[in-house]
């Protein structure tokens, strides 16, 4: 049998990365040293503020270089590198029809619409190669029982929930014997040639698993184009990075595993709620192999509403914080090299900026409210050393992306608090627990879930106004009047997101799913199979 060639795709609409600019090296320079200037000044003991309050600022402004630095690093190890010989003769000789291993793909549901669900059912039944497709539905719905069976697929349902989307596809593992499984989140619409792209890789008898970008296709509001472009950029700049030091990991959904791997740690890890990244570091301490295809295979949906794309945030920053303060990463002989350990380190300390970013916005208030400053320099002293090392920093985003959106920098801050709450719940050891998403929902509108927000915003918008009626000191003061009313726009942009459920501007743009009949013609049998268990 011949799988029928993929069809031309708008250039550069599924390539999730580009190459490594030159001017994206020069830029990572530049931000190298105006970082060195900036600390310099920060250091300088001429400059000290209070002592208490320089010492907190140098450890937010620490955090932040470290951090940007090992971007940096991840940036400039940019993978360029053609696929292997051996994956493109497989993949020929897979076009040419020859035989393909044992293939299960996994869609994961709990509770999301079955419209949904049934759009991502048929697009991942139909992909070419010869595969089997199962729902693993762990929302017992009889629903999707019917749409499964109508779409002449698996059906796997478990009893009790217990650890969530990791024991749900565990379920599916020991019900299953596919040498190789594809997982899919319910929201993620596969190409019809995502088998034909991913598993040529696994020509390399090491390789555990293959993931490819997730991207999202509803730009529709503020949080969704604001999440969706926050992700654009980290497949874009640092995932191709990760890749050359076999530091890739799980991101739960399109992706590829070889069983064996999987088998060899037990199946996918079920001491976190962050299961993607937990099995990825497992695996990599056993001396498997990771890749990431920069290639958009899949498309799905960002969170529309803040209460679902914060309730997003805690989740992954619940596991980003685990791995930092639980994952013992740099333990002697847990089998990780430097590189590998580094990069997880990164996945905690990218989290744990929202500390420095919350002390940035306090800085401004303390000023205008208390004459407090961690800095004593005037406004030019301080712009000339700062506005450098920040231009900088965005440059470098700028130039290797392409460009990116404000929306992505509004989301970020005003995802800070619930990031913070994610780092108490992991120190006291109640991090967050498993939750869908809903990826898509409703707009839902809450003032409650931006609270936190609301308080920052009060208070730099009352230091502002007692700022200015004071104006002890003009120059500081309308510096610091300036950073307070900046805090204000962005808290306030998505405080009204929050409030108002986050207007739609335009349908969601996701692709259609194939027609709900069994693939013929020149397309390869998927060999469906049905299977129901008991709830």
């Amino acid at each position: 049998m011949t799988a029928p060639s993929e069809p031309p795709a708008r250039a550069g609409a599924r390539l999730a990365w580009r190459p490594l600019q030159r001017s994206t090296r020069v830029a990572i320079i530049a931000a190298l040293a105006a970082t060195v200037f900036y600390q310099l000044f920060l250091l300088n003991p001429a400059y000290r503020g209070p002592g208490w309050l320089w010492v907190t600022m140098l450890a937010a402004e620490g955090l932040t270089a470290l951090h940007l630095v090992g971007t940096w690093w991840t940036i400039l190890a940019h993978d360029d590198r053609p696929e292997p010989v051996d994956a493109t003769v497989w993949r020929n000789r897979l076009r040419a029809g020859a035989d393909v291993p044992s293939i299960d793909v996994f869609i994961t549901a709990y509770g999301e619409e079955p419209a949904l669900v049934l759009r991502t059912l048929l697009a991942a039944r139909d992909m070419h190669l010869t595969h089997r497709t199962f729902l693993l539905d762990d929302g017992d719905s009889d629903e999707l029982r019917r749409i499964a069976e109508g779409a002449d697929v698996g059906y796997l349902r478990r009893p009790g929930g217990a650890h969530a989307k990791a024991g749900n596809v565990n379920a599916g593992l020991a019900r299953t014997d596919g040498e190789f499984v594809v997982i899919f989140d319910a929201d993620h619409v596969p190409e019809a040639g995502f088998l034909l792209s991913i598993l040529p890789h696994f020509q390399d008898p090491d390789v555990a698993f293959v993931q490819s970008p997730q991207s999202y296709t509803n730009n529709v509001n503020l949080v969704a184009t604001g999440s969706g472009e926050a992700q654009r950029i980290f497949y874009e700049l640092v995932c191709p990075g990760k890749n050359h030091f076999n530091a890739a990991f799980c991101v739960g959904t399109n992706v590829m595993f070889r069983r064996a791997a999987l088998d060899s740690i037990g199946g996918i890890w079920t001491g976190s709620n962050s299961e993607d990244i937990w099995t990825s570091i497992e695996l990599h301490k056993r001396g498997w192999k990771s890749i990431y295809v920069p290639q958009v295979l899949a498309r799905g949906l960002a969170p529309q509403d803040v209460p679902s794309y914060l309730k997003q945030q805690l989740r992954w920053a619940s596991g980003g914080f685990e791995v930092l303060l639980r994952g013992r990463l740099f333990k002697r002989g847990i089998g990780l090299t430097i590189d590998q350990r580094l990069q997880y380190l990164f996945c905690g300390t990218h989290y744990l900026l929202s500390v420095a970013m919350l002390t940035f916005m306090l800085f401004p208030a303390l000023y205008l409210l208390f004459a407090l400053s961690p800095i004593r320099a005037d406004g030019v002293a301080w712009a000339t050393h700062y506005l450098p090392f920040q231009a900088a920093v965005l440059l470098v985003t700028w130039l290797q992306s392409g460009g990116f959106k404000p929306s992505a920098i509004v989301a970020s801050i005003g995802a800070v608090p619930v990031h913070l709450r994610a780092l108490g719940g992991v120190l006291i050891g109640r991090p967050a627990k498993w939750k869908v998403t809903n990826a898509g929902g409703q707009g839902a509108r809450s003032l409650w879930a931006v609270m936190p927000l609301v308080a920052l915003l009060l208070l730099n918008g009352t230091a502002i106004v007692v700022g200015v009626l004071v104006m002890a000191d003009p120059a500081p003061t309308w510096l610091s009047v300036g950073w307070a009313a900046m805090i204000v726009l962005i808290l306030g942009r998505m405080i009204v997101e929050s409030v108002t459920g986050g207007r739609i501007r335009q349908h969601a743009t996701v692709p259609a799913a194939p027609p709900a009949n069994p693939p013929t013609g020149g397309q390869l049998d998927t060999q469906p199979q049905s299977v129901a268990a008991a709830a």
